[in-house]
């Protein structure tokens, strides 16, 4: 305990700025949030927690606290606030050995996250399923260490949860990543489906065209995930996926792979992905290709070109073309859905019918149907949407 005083003490001494002193680290700027949310933890999830006291005299010390603070919590009715409820203990021996087993509890801050995140977990679930959504969007907005908030971030199947206050104080990426989010495009390329997607795929539940179109828009959410942060429809909304469309891609998933123990495959998957994603030298830009075309249809001109010699497409509704064009352009470009492409979008926002649209290229694209003047057409489109990015 009066080693970890003299800590304290030498936390509070001047020093210069961060900027202009190399050797303050992170463990430093962030000694006091830490441990004051280490111990918040600590009471919170109490007798739980007892295991970090250093000793059964100091264990009995912080017994004596929670048993007066929690009926200082419990006196506060519903819609009111303990002015003191989150105070340090006033008798020095019950805050020194509730420090220490805060400090107990974070353990060597150098050392591996997964450690931490493995003493926090079980302490949190505690505290935050007794305490309710308050306690936990509390700790979200405390600005502590990357890798404590890390720590005590729930997870549902490989995403931050997404309940609970959507302002949190830090987005946290699962993993270290080399690529950032803006190289994760909606939906995970047909090319990138090696080796590691191929049991996935051969499920009953996945092998139809529809489900493997979920698969992949998930595989691209936990990407998301990875690189940037936050929850999946944080992930949704930068990928630019309507939440709705997420949700059922992630409902439709873990039905398929649930029952049977098979998210792990899944996860395994991701995982090669974002590996290669870390080293390869040449990364996409999806989002600026998502920005780039947000307003974009195709020229005439170039509709033109496309269409020249393909008889049967001369009675069809140049409009109805023009759409399914820069539909499937914007799709094959930016690997995102042409169901929400800027041209389908309009559309809805316009509350004009999709189906037209929806269902020519379900037409093109039907592999029954690729044969003949529909498959030259269909080739010519993707050859002239690879021309679009071929350039530096």
């Amino acid at each position: 305990m009066l080693a970890l005083q003299g800590r304290i003490d030498r936390c509070l001494m001047p020093r210069q700025s961060p900027a202009k002193n190399e050797d303050y680290s992170a463990s430093e700027q962030y000694f006091f949030p830490d441990l004051i949310a280490a111990a918040q933890l600590i009471r919170l999830s109490w007798p739980d927690s007892a295991r970090f006291a250093a000793s059964t005299a100091l264990a009995d010390r912080i017994a004596d606290h929670v048993a007066i603070w929690t009926t200082l919590r419990e006196r506060c009715g519903p819609g009111k606030r303990v002015r003191d409820a989150w105070a340090a203990p006033e008798d020095p021996a019950e805050c020194g050995a509730l420090l220490l087993a805060a400090e107990t509890l974070l353990g060597d801050r150098g050392q591996d996250g997964t450690a931490l995140r493995e003493r926090i977990q079980p302490l949190a679930d505690t505290a935050f399923m007794r305490n309710g959504a308050n306690i936990g969007a509390a700790f979200r907005r405390m600005d502590i260490s990357t890798d404590l908030a890390k720590a005590l971030v729930r997870r549902s199947l490989g995403f931050n949860r997404a309940g609970g206050h959507p302002h949190a104080g830090q987005l946290l990426p699962s993993r270290k990543c080399h690529f950032g989010i803006e190289h994760v495009p909606a939906l995970l390329p047909e090319a990138w489906l090696g080796a590691p997607f191929t049991e996935l795929a051969s499920q009953r539940n996945i092998k139809s065209v529809w489900n493997l179109r979920h698969l992949r828009r998930v595989a691209s959410l936990k990407l998301a995930e990875m690189a940037g942060g936050g929850t999946w429809p944080q992930c949704a909304t930068t990928l630019g996926i309507p939440r709705i469309t997420a949700e059922r891609s992630l409902t439709v998933i873990k039905r398929s792979l649930l029952p049977g123990d098979l998210w792990p495959l899944l996860d395994v998957a991701v995982e090669t992905v974002a590996k290669e994603l870390d080293t390869t030298a040449l990364r996409v830009d999806f989002a600026a290709r998502r920005r780039t075309l947000r307003t974009w249809q195709i020229p005439a001109d170039d509709l033109e070109a496309l269409t020249v010699g393909l008889a049967h497409l001369a009675e069809v509704d140049s409009l109805l073309i023009q759409a399914v064009v820069s539909a499937l352009v914007w799709a094959r470009v930016t690997q995102g859905d042409y169901l929400h492409s800027p041209t389908v979008e309009a559309l809805r926002q316009a509350q004009q019918s999709t189906r037209r649209v929806v269902a020519a290229i379900g037409q093109l694209q039907t592999p029954s149907n690729r044969r003949g003047a529909r498959l030259r057409f269909l080739l010519r489109i993707n050859d002239y949407a690879d021309g679009l990015v071929s350039g530096p």
